[in-house]
């Protein structure tokens, strides 16, 4: 086991007579206030910005889904480095999961935006593109209906 030093570690049992060390839940506590503020301002921000019958918006719509999207990264950052413990791992891999999330994030976005973008693109379309089933595949016209039973043409093929 490279790497695991037994002077780092730190027996977790108890010995009767000695002393419990207090919790230490204050991390927990100061995370949860923070998200809760968080989510009061999004709650109220949604509240006040409202436009119900008649009335008008103080932000607009799309400053407004802005604004709930950083507060939720805000949100999502105080989960992922707090609860899922990332806020204690090292510089480097810290930087490894942020930035994989951020490229992968942003292709989604992209790749979404690529879709969005090709429903307004009108391509010019050749008119051998156009031509219809019907139009390909039309009856033949009078005088050839022997060719149409599958008789010989002139050059001795039958189709």
């Amino acid at each position: 086991m490279s790497g695991f030093h037994m002077d780092n570690y730190h027996q977790h049992t108890y010995v009767p007579g000695q002393e419990i060390a207090k919790p230490n839940t204050r991390w927990i506590w100061k995370v949860f206030f923070i998200m809760l503020l968080v989510t009061i301002v999004e709650v109220g921000f949604a509240f006040a910005n409202d436009a119900g019958m008649g009335q008008t918006r103080f932000i607009s719509f799309t400053v407004q889904k802005w604004i709930f999207i950083a507060l939720t990264l805000v949100k999502a950052y105080y989960i992922i480095f707090s609860f899922m413990h990332l806020g204690h791992e090292r510089f480097n891999f810290k930087l490894t999961i942020s930035l994989t999330t951020v490229f992968l994030v942003y292709f989604i976005v992209l790749m979404m935006m690529e879709g969005y973008a090709l429903r307004d693109v009108k391509l010019k379309e050749p008119d051998f593109f156009t031509r219809t089933y019907k139009d390909h595949h039309a009856a033949p016209a009078a005088g050839h209906g022997d060719e149409a039973h599958g008789e010989a043409h002139s050059d001795g093929h039958a189709h």
